[in-house]
């Protein structure tokens, strides 16, 4: 479905995107979803918006959520839509299935089921770590079932690996300049890089989701414990020929240079060859040098520093632990 309401801004920058995606009160929607409302049926009942991901993202009760994506980010919004019918039910948890999808204003809109449970980000930092410890296991699973997705040897998300990661290593260290990483770290970049052989080892073509975090996977409570519920968000999702930009999300994000809770997820998720711990903590370090739109920053705040962090040889053995 195509529409042409005149609600939503066309041919603005990034930064107008966000700031109109952030900022617009929910009134400034309010046509387009009683639009979708009315072409697709969707139950009466308040629409809420959700302050949260890069889109904008809103709740219809229980039920329903939709997505709009605006020109921008295209790419984002046509990987949920192929990648919905793709997932479904092929993992242990739910995932969103697809309601309808189109374009309004030529912006992407993606309807999906709402998945139960809260946002693990809300719990996380409050859980104790041997329930960490279960869902970093029950994460390790999830990787494993994600590595075994079969696909059409032309789905539209596979990429070419070498001229991929090639294409990462050229565009990273503008990027870090941008995000104001410190010149004594930046000028090491390249040469760790250099120095970490097949950092990104062609294994079997396989789909990758790319960024599992605790913002996008949901959770519940069930008898005093949390277990992990559902997996969104796949506008990072291609499919390509290294677990090793798999791990690192999770092992940042969740981990937080934790050796337990490391251990427990490359243990659950296996598969990672016969590899020396030193070698994989430097080819991580190295993916999360060059991953897409990594603030390398950022995810160092993720760890308490545990001593120095002048170079990248002490940054990963306090980032990766293992």
């Amino acid at each position: 479905m195509k529409a042409i309401l005149n609600c939503l801004p066309r041919g603005v920058d990034n930064a107008a995107c966000r700031e109109f995606i952030e900022n617009a009160p929910l009134s400034s929607w309010l046509p387009v979803l009683d639009h979708l409302r009315q072409e697709f049926g969707l139950a009466d009942g308040p629409w809420e918006k959700i302050p949260q991901g890069s889109n904008a993202l809103f709740g219809l009760g229980s039920d329903v959520i939709v997505k709009l994506v605006p020109p921008n980010w295209r790419r984002q919004g046509d990987k949920e839509i192929l990648i919905a019918p793709l997932l479904e039910g092929k993992l242990s948890l739910q995932t969103p299935g697809l309601i309808g999808s189109g374009e309004i204003d030529d912006w992407i809109f993606v309807i999906s089921t709402r998945l139960d449970g809260v946002v693990l980000a809300d719990v996380w930092p409050t859980l104790p770590i041997e329930q960490k410890h279960a869902i970093m296991l029950q994460t390790g699973q999830v990787l494993r079932e994600l590595r075994g997705v079969t696909f059409d040897d032309d789905i539209a998300i596979k990429v070419d690996w070498p001229s991929y990661v090639q294409g990462l290593v050229d565009g990273c260290l503008a990027r870090h300049q941008r995000r104001m990483m410190p010149e004594g770290l930046l000028d090491q970049v390249l040469p760790y890089i250099a120095a970490t052989q097949d950092f990104a080892q062609q294994g079997t073509l396989r789909f990758m989701h790319m960024d599992i975090h605790p913002w996008n996977l949901m959770a519940k409570q069930e008898e005093g414990r949390w277990r992990l519920t559902g997996l969104l968000d796949f506008g990072d999702a291609i499919v390509g020929n290294s677990d090793r930009f798999e791990l690192l999300t999770p092992m940042i994000f969740m981990a937080q240079g934790s050796p337990v809770l490391l251990k427990a997820l490359l243990e659950s998720y296996g598969a990672t060859g016969d590899i020396s711990p030193s070698t994989l903590q430097r080819q991580l370090t190295a993916c999360m040098l060059v991953r897409p739109d990594s603030d390398v920053m950022f995810c160092m705040q993720q760890v308490p520093p545990g001593g120095p962090r002048d170079n990248w040889e002490q940054i990963a053995a306090q980032i990766f632990p293992i």
